[in-house]
């Protein structure tokens, strides 16, 4: 029977406005090469979409029931297919998706819409990082059968000020504002951030070592980018989150002409006249409409133009 059994997991868990889109849109373009070096890539659409069911679990469920049959074998058979031709040579998986921790929506914006099993309803930002991370990690172990896995939880932080406002234009660009938190002075007095500083938040999932074989990087994003050369930032996560393999795919991604997302800045920020204008316009579309609001407003008003 074809087995995959990684030694290795990296959860690559944000945090959100650290530039996260731009290492998951490389490394999504690149996964070939990351399979080629042992290494299986999952992103935040392959997760949501292809591990649905532990997904749902992350989010609703609750860590002291067993994980069902229906989401190891969902996740098993999908990581199998995931991994091509030679599964078991894949020594290290690494998933990337900021809501590991959270979501903007749920945890600054609005009140969830119903109240889950699992008590977890309250508004602050990666307030439920431990227990949704848990829960995360349980459901991967269940499904591969392995519990000698070493654990490495990877995340960016930033300046206080700078984060607050980032996180306050990017509800802005997805219309999830109300009319008094349109207003940043507003927002950062009536937001809750206090779990979103790294120290506490390496305390409190440090909980969920017991007897795992677990790690913490936290990267200063200010340091560790350059807003003039995108890539900057790729290699320094690279290092930290494959040491062995950075070196070679750094090589091998800058020889990839066609590869536009090594240059391309995602998911960036408004400049003045364009977070008016998503003020203004909030009332006027629907949520479909809304995403084509987005992206006019990404390609006419980024900050920086």
């Amino acid at each position: 029977m074809i087995q995959l059994k990684p030694s290795r997991i990296v959860l690559h868990c944000g945090l959100h406005k650290t530039g996260s889109t731009y290492i998951q849109r490389n490394l999504q373009t690149n996964r070939e090469l990351l399979l080629e070096q042992g290494v299986l890539y999952l992103g935040p659409k392959t997760f949501k979409k292809r591990c649905s069911e532990l997904w749902r679990h992350l989010q609703w469920g609750r860590w002291d029931r067993k994980t069902s049959k229906s989401l190891r074998s969902q996740t098993r058979a999908t990581l199998l297919e995931l991994a091509g031709d030679h599964p078991e040579s894949i020594h290290t998986l690494v998933l990337s998706f900021e809501a590991i921790f959270g979501t903007l929506r749920s945890g600054l914006a609005e009140p969830p819409r119903r109240k889950p099993r699992n008590k977890e309803h309250k508004t602050g930002l990666y307030r439920y990082a431990k227990s949704r991370t848990k829960r995360l990690m349980i459901g991967l172990e269940d499904s591969l059968e392995e519990r000698s896995i070493a654990w490495t939880i990877l995340f960016a932080s930033r300046s206080h000020e700078a984060f607050i406002r980032s996180c306050h234009t990017q509800l802005l660009k997805e219309g999830r504002h109300t009319p008094e938190t349109s207003h940043f002075e507003t927002f950062r007095r009536t937001a809750d951030f206090s779990y979103t500083d790294p120290n506490h938040l390496e305390g409190s999932l440090s909980k969920l070592s017991g007897k795992r074989d677990l790690s913490f990087v936290s990267i200063n994003y200010e340091q560790s980018s350059d807003p003039h050369e995108p890539k900057t930032f790729l290699w320094n996560v690279l290092k930290q989150a494959l040491p062995e393999q950075a070196d070679q795919l750094k090589q091998q991604l800058e020889a990839n002409t066609d590869n536009v997302n090594l240059h391309k800045t995602t998911n960036p920020g408004l400049n003045e006249r364009g977070i008016e204008l998503a003020i203004q316009a909030r009332p006027l579309f629907s949520r479909s409409e809304w995403k084509l609001f987005r992206k006019f407003l990404e390609k006419n008003f980024a900050k920086g133009r």
